[in-house]
């Protein structure tokens, strides 16, 4: 559990001390040249998004989380997963089903809202299980099934995300 970094400089560092002459200098370069080329970005991660706001979160994610907003009280929103990082820590009001400790676990609720084609049954029984007053999907799925149909009404649209409130469930609007 120690840091990769220090290790690695620490062993470079004390390999070359142990060398004499042209064989440190030659070692000192090709150790720089491979860590150069075998590193990566640590900002790579599909889930890094260069903060476009003092909250540093997405646009996307603010606006959201103050359209669902109820005062005085906290709601249940399921959230696609490029935005599971950022929505607590945007909203305390706004909750959800799951959230970045289930990253590798199987949940059958975000597995459906990450689909391309969202069976919109399965997911008003999911969604409704978990007491989910907004079911937030992208405008890029494509719905197999009517919202309307299982008391979800298109509640506001942000960007390429669509809001769907769930209408069985009161909560104070």
């Amino acid at each position: 559990l120690l840091p990769v970094t220090i290790v690695l400089a620490y062993c470079v560092i004390r390999i070359s001390n142990c060398l004499q002459g042209s064989r440190k200098v030659v070692f000192s370069v090709i150790s720089v040249i491979l860590i150069v080329l075998c590193g990566k970005p640590v900002y790579v991660n599909s889930l890094f998004e260069k903060a476009e706001n003092p909250y540093h979160v997405p646009r996307e994610v603010v606006e959201i989380c103050d359209s669902i907003r109820v005062e005085g009280r906290e709601v249940m929103a399921a959230f696609p997963e490029e935005f599971l990082l950022y929505v607590r820590q945007y909203s305390p009001y706004v909750c959800m089903p799951y959230g970045r400790e289930s990253f590798g676990l199987y949940n059958e609720l975000q597995s459906i809202l990450e689909a391309e084609e969202v069976d919109v049954e399965r997911l008003s029984v999911q969604a409704k299980e978990y007491g989910c007053h907004y079911v937030i999907l992208s405008t890029e799925q494509e719905l197999k099934g009517d919202m309307k149909a299982y008391s979800y009404e298109l509640f506001d649209q942000v960007g390429e995300y669509l809001i769907y409130r769930d209408t069985s469930i009161y909560i104070g609007l």
